[in-house]
């Protein structure tokens, strides 16, 4: 399948905004003693979260205890107390680095197609510099 440079510069650059923008939920496994379903992980948008403060996973695991017991003892449904994961620094930081491909793809191919399209585009301000002069060869002008 043969795609329009143009179609890949956009492609690209649409990739790159969405990996700066949309935070990657991949944490579906336990963590370090957390079982997947004991807590609800989370992670920022990664341009925001480059440098993340480290998250105390004791307290993480307290919080998982006091929501166990609060469930036992009243019979409701067991909610999972809302985190961010310890590697959300890692993640987001390897997204800024593949937006960054992502950007600098588009940009080469952008220079492609610029490149290669200079003579059509040349070819065009001729035409219509010419096809406006031409035109006025019928009109008669006052001053000659």
């Amino acid at each position: 399948m043969k795609l329009r440079d143009t179609t890949v510069v956009a492609l690209c650059a649409f990739l790159g905004v969405m990996a700066l923008l949309t935070p990657i939920p991949v944490f579906s496994g336990p963590y370090e003693g957390l079982a997947a379903d004991e807590v609800d992980w989370t992670c920022r948008m990664p341009l925001l979260s480059l440098a993340p403060p480290d998250v105390d996973l004791d307290d993480v695991r307290a919080r998982v205890e006091t929501a166990h017991v609060t469930a036992d003892s009243t019979g409701a449904a067991y909610v999972p107390p809302k985190s961010p994961h310890p590697l959300c620094g890692g993640l987001a930081r390897t997204q800024v680095v593949l937006a960054l491909l992502a950007f600098a793809g588009a940009a080469w191919r952008g220079t492609v197609w610029w490149r290669s399209s200079t003579d059509a585009r040349a070819e065009k301000r001729f035409k219509r510099l010419h096809a406006g002069a031409s035109g006025n060869q019928g009109r008669k002008r006052l001053l000659r």
